[in-house]
Parts: C-alpha cells; structure tokens; sequence
C-alpha cells in the first residue's frame, strides 16, 4: 500500500477510498440515527439515559482518534484506516448480538454502550461515514495541491452524503418493518427489536466491505521520517487555532445533536414506527441536499471562484442559526398551528438548511485545518483537531438532564448549541483570517 507510485496509480486508487465512503456511510448513518430510537423504544432509557450513553460513547471515541491520528504518523495513514475499521465491524456485530437479549435489559444496554463506542458513534444525522482516522491525512499526504485536495474531499462528502441517504432510507424500511411485523402478531417491543436487528446485520456486511476497498488504496511514501514526538513547532499556532473554534463547535454539537431524534419523539409523541420512518425521510433528505451542496461547492473551489476561509466561517456561523430556528419549532410541538404534520414538515425543511451549510462547510474546512500543518503531523494534527471538536460533544450529558429538568423547553439544549455554533463560525475566521499558511492558499 505505501509506495513511490505515479500521478495515475494514486489518483486510479483514489475510486476504491470512494467506495469504502460511500458503503461506510450507509452502514454509520443508520446507526448514528437509528440508535437514540433504540435506545428510547426498546431499552426504554429516558433522555437523561440516553445523553449518558453518548456522553461515555463520545469520550471513548475521542480517545481512539486520537491514538489512531498518531500511529498514522508512524504507520502510514492507510493502514491506520483498515486498523480503526475493524472497531466499528465489532461494534455493529455487537449491536446485532444485543437484539437477542431483551429479556435483560441491564445486560442489553451494557451490549449496546461498548458496541457503540467501538463503532464510533456520536452525532446523529452527521456526516459520520466520511470522516475516519487516518483519511484526512492520507488526502493531504496523496495529494499536495490545495484546490485538489477540497476538490477530493468534496467528492468523498458528495459520495458518502450518497450513501448516507441510503442508510436514511434502511432506518424509514426499519420503521416500515416494525410496523409489519406487529400487524402480524409480534409484541410492540419484539417487532422493533427484531426490526432493528435485521438492519444492524446488513450495516455490518456493508461495513466489512467498506474495510475490504481499504486494501487497494495506494499512498505515497514520505521522503522523511517524522522526527518530532508530537507535532512539529511550525505546525503549532495553526492547530491552536483551528482547536480554539472548535471546542465552541463541538460543545455545540454535543448540545443540539445526538439527541436530536429522541428530542423529536418525544416533544411529537411518535410511537417507534412513526419515529424511525420521519427520523429516516428527514435526514434522507437532508443527505440528499449535502450531497448536493457539496458537489457544487467542488466544482466552484476547483475554477478558483471561492474564498474558501470566508465561506468555511460563514456557513458554520448560520447552521447555529439554522439550529436555533429548528429548536424554536421543536419547543412547540404537536401545539404548532396548522398541525403537528406542519411541524413535522417545517423541522425537515429546516434541517435541510441546516444540511446544506454543513455540505458546503464541511470538505472547506477540512482541507484549510489540514493546509497549515507540516506534511510529518498530518495524522496526528488531524486527530488532534479531531479531539477539539470530539471532546466537546460530551456537553452532550447534560443536554438530557436540561431535556428532564425542564420539560416545558425541551428544545433548550439544541437552542444554546446552535448559538455555540454560530460563536464558532465567528472564532474561525477572527483566528484563521491571520494565518499566513491558510492565506497563501
């Protein structure tokens, strides 16, 4: 895998890195998705159950980045990618195993919290399936040229939003599914159990095919060795700064997010069916609207007609504003005027806005926070900019005890995370706009 290659053998081997998005992303978004409603409808935990198990999951998850972005270093950043694969394959085996146990309930959540820490769970309706360790680096260190890389990292964001809309798509069939099979006579509890583990089996085949198109990925082999024990010194201040907007970010996306769908049954009062089948189309389409917003945004970077910086710290600035207004809407519920099937409507156009800023800011901001750092940190800078932004996203514990606590503003938390996000976006471009790397590009 690692090598003196040509231009044409690394840029032939960039479709199976597609591939392995693409597949991933349809197994990790309906299990981003799909575990808060597991978690609410058959482990029966309340939204104070459910924010602990995130809280554990996001702190494990930030450890391992971590280790994983340093052995890239040493490894090679391809190899470090096939390692950090075979966690979240052990993780949805185990959430398959736990649907057999739901006459334990405290062995069952045990099954389900360390399988969705080793399947890296965090965010529900993020774009989970194109991020991993190793693969920001392995697109710095393949392809050296700015534009190129944003072009690339748009096309893996275009392609995993692709997948993730099928992953949406299994998490509306699970709902389906839970809704033929209590027609049929099964218990309310049996069927969705049952449910959920014919789609946690299917993610797990996807994922290993994901870690199989890993194998056939060249990369470049450094001319130097890294020297440094951490990161280099002229790598510093950049990652500093990338850090300082991103602790805001993560805080904010621990507030507003893995908890987003158990925040909409239960202000709704969706039953399990109705809840996976509305969680499914809503984050569907908004996969559908990154995907496009990504590639769009490639075609613009790749002609030079963009200031990425600019860009990159407005639209993190209005997805806070976007989750403001969707808070806004969740905190009034089946009160709303016109209906609750108004408000159910009004939220997923809301949160296409809030997808289509994040298909536009994400492959930007990951190729600006990659284009400051020396090419012999690339693995660890990436996951220590990774950890900023992951670490925070524990704020994610006392979303559902502010969720419990005051239950006549349910949509408090998703509230205060949207302004953190918009004072990230702000923080992005105060910092970075200065820094002389970034502006070269």
């Amino acid at each position: 895998m690692i090598g003196k290659y040509t231009v044409k053998e690394i840029n032939d081997s960039f479709k199976y890195l597609l591939a392995s998005r693409t597949i991933r992303s349809i197994a990790i978004s309906f299990t981003t998705s799909a575990l808060p409603l597991y978690l609410v409808f058959v482990l029966n935990q309340d939204l104070i159950g459910v924010s602990a198990t995130y809280f554990v999951i996001i702190l494990f998850v930030s450890l391992t980045s971590f280790i994983f972005g340093m052995l890239g270093d040493r490894i090679g950043y391809g190899n470090t990618m096939i390692i950090a694969e075979v966690l979240p394959l052990l993780g949805l085996t185990g959430l398959t195993i736990s649907t057999f146990v739901t006459d334990n309930a405290s062995l069952m959540l045990t099954i389900v919290v360390i399988s969705a820490m080793l399947a890296g769970i965090s965010t529900a309706g993020g774009m989970r399936g194109a991020f991993s360790a190793g693969q920001q680096a392995l697109v710095a260190n393949n392809w050296k040229d700015q534009n190129d890389r944003v072009h690339r990292l748009s096309r893996i964001f275009t392609m995993a939003a692709i997948g993730s809309i099928l992953g949406s798509l299994l998490l509306a069939l699970q709902g389906t599914l839970t809704n033929v099979l209590h027609q049929y006579g099964f218990a309310e509890l049996q069927s969705a159990a049952l449910a959920f583990r014919y789609m946690f089996a299917i993610c797990m085949l996807l994922m290993f095919l994901s870690m199989l198109s890993l194998f056939f990925i060249k990369e470049t082999a450094k001319t130097e060795k890294k020297q440094a024990l951490f990161i280099k010194k002229e790598s510093s201040p950049h990652i500093f700064k990338v850090m300082a907007s991103q602790i805001f970010a993560g805080i904010g996306v621990g507030l507003a997010i893995p908890i987003l769908p158990a925040i909409v049954a239960k202000s709704y009062a969706l039953d399990a069916s109705t809840a996976s089948q509305f969680i499914g189309y809503m984050f569907g389409a908004s996969y559908i609207i990154i995907a496009m917003a990504s590639f769009y945004m490639s075609r613009l970077i790749y002609r030079k007609k963009v200031n990425t910086l600019k860009v990159a710290s407005i639209v993190r600035a209005m997805q806070g504003v976007a989750m403001v207004l969707i808070a806004f809407v969740i905190s009034i519920g089946i009160a709303i005027p016109y209906g609750a099937e108004f408000g159910l409507l009004l939220l997923s156009m809301l949160y296409s806005v809030y997808a289509m800023f994040i298909g536009i800011g994400a492959p930007l901001r990951s190729a600006i926070n990659i284009g400051g750092v020396n090419n012999q940190d690339y693995g660890t800078a990436s996951a220590v900019m990774g950890m900023s932004i992951q670490l925070p996203q524990a704020s994610v514990g006392l979303s559902g005890f502010l969720s419990e606590a005051l239950p006549s503003f349910l949509s408090l938390p998703i509230a205060i995370g949207g302004i953190f996000m918009s004072v990230s976006g702000v923080i992005y471009w105060k910092l970075l706009n200065r820094d002389e790397p970034v502006k070269k590009h």
